[in-house]
């Protein structure tokens, strides 16, 4: 029998021996061998799977963890429909100041991989981010992987891998779809750094700007920047670290390769993506700058919305005119994607949507919060008032029933 102060003693190291390993995995959907994974093997769960790939890059794909695909342990976890949209969920307390981070598919079994949404900058400091499943993709089973380029600390690859159904039956009722804007064959590859099977590399302090993010970018703002070594413009399909490294097919159909110009070293507020105000929290229309430092932060729940922009717009795009305060085009809403002018400039649409220009093009539209109106036509400020709602008496004083 241990006394009970060598037990305590051994728990408090214990605990900081986990802490000292901690760093960010997926939590949904759920990972091969997670503890969250309610498939798997109590003998198999890798509590340290928040660890990066091994540096050597002999445990990449997926830690090897996708061989449990076909058994018990492989079953999927989750049902996506082609068109729809989601959310990932990230836990850990180590986020490494942030980073870039890119969400994937493969249909064979982990050779390839195909990105589907690129994150640059601000991943993972909030706890969910949105994903969505391009409206041609192939049904059938396949991997859902997550992968991330941290931004403090070692340089280092993070992934983990969950399996997944996609199946136009997992289609909500009446959601609408989002058709996609590049053919599923011809997204991008994914990207993968830091391993010792490739050259490219991440400085420490920078976001990584994708080679080739995809037609599906959210960026965040942060000290953006290329990558270093033969990096290469993954082409589709492949992965520019796990085998295929020649450049994409020069088609038609290709997605044109959008590189973000860097930013300074000094964060900004808006240097891409669009940053809505959640009601109750902060009244200003834009989240504040990140805080550039050498020490890890804790995972912040997200107070802000992040809105997707698609690629700057084409020479084909016809140039919007900035618009003036309060002014605008009568309250009407903007196709997303469109050219526009005045960076930062918000465009309510009727008073119970808006969308706004970021990286020179107009966001989707967005639905005000409940009980909210904007004011119509575009502005530099989204002016907001809340909507009252007003009672009568129905009846001989037996309940009220508000006016139309």
């Amino acid at each position: 029998m241990f006394s009970q102060g060598f037990t305590g003693a051994f728990v408090a190291l214990l605990a900081g021996a986990q802490l000292a390993t901690a760093h960010m995995e997926i939590k949904e959907p759920a990972p091969f061998r997670s503890r969250f994974n309610p498939n798997s093997n109590p003998a198999s769960i890798d509590y340290t799977n928040t660890a990066p790939l091994d540096p050597s890059g002999a445990n990449f794909p997926c830690k090897g963890y996708h061989s449990d695909l076909g058994t018990a342990a492989g079953k999927s976890v989750a049902s996506y429909a082609p068109g729809s949209s989601y959310q990932f969920t990230v836990d850990g307390q180590a986020p490494h100041g942030g980073g870039s981070c890119q969400v994937s598919l493969s249909y064979d079994g982990g050779k390839t991989f195909t990105v589907i949404q690129s994150i640059i900058g601000g991943c993972p400091l909030s706890s969910t981010y949105p994903f969505t499943i391009p409206s041609d993709a192939p049904e059938g089973e396949a991997i859902w992987a997550w992968t991330w380029s941290n931004k403090i600390g070692n340089r280092e690859q993070y992934m983990n891998c969950a399996a997944v159904t996609i199946s136009k039956g997992a289609k909500k009722r009446n959601e609408p779809v989002k058709r996609a804007s590049v053919g599923f064959s011809s997204r991008p590859a994914l990207f993968v750094a830091n391993l010792k099977t490739t050259t490219c590399e991440v400085a420490e302090g920078t976001d990584v700007v994708f080679p080739n993010p995809g037609p599906d970018i959210l960026t965040n703002g942060g000290n953006q920047q290329p990558p270093s070594g033969n990096c290469g413009a993954s082409g589709p399909g492949g992965g520019n670290g796990g085998g295929n490294t020649s450049p994409a097919p020069s088609t038609s159909a290709q997605a044109p390769v959008v590189t973000p110009t860097p930013t300074p070293s000094k964060p900004v507020s808006l240097p891409g993506g669009v940053f809505i105000t959640v009601p109750g929290s902060a009244s200003s229309s834009s989240a504040p700058a990140p805080v550039e430092t050498p020490v890890e932060s804790p995972v912040v729940q997200p107070t802000t919305l992040i809105v997707s922009t698609r690629p700057a717009a084409t020479s084909t795009q016809a140039a919007v005119p900035a618009p003036s305060q309060g002014a605008g085009n009568g309250g009407a809403g903007y196709v997303p994607g469109t050219a526009c002018a005045s960076e930062g400039a918000w465009n309510c649409i009727g008073g119970s949507s808006f969308q706004r220009c970021a990286s020179g093009v107009w966001s989707a539209t967005i639905s005000m919060a409940a009980g909210t109106k904007c004011t119509a036509g575009e502005s530099q400020n989204l002016q907001t008032v809340k909507v009252r709602r007003s009672f009568r008496r129905h009846g001989h004083g037996h309940g009220s029933k508000p006016l139309a």
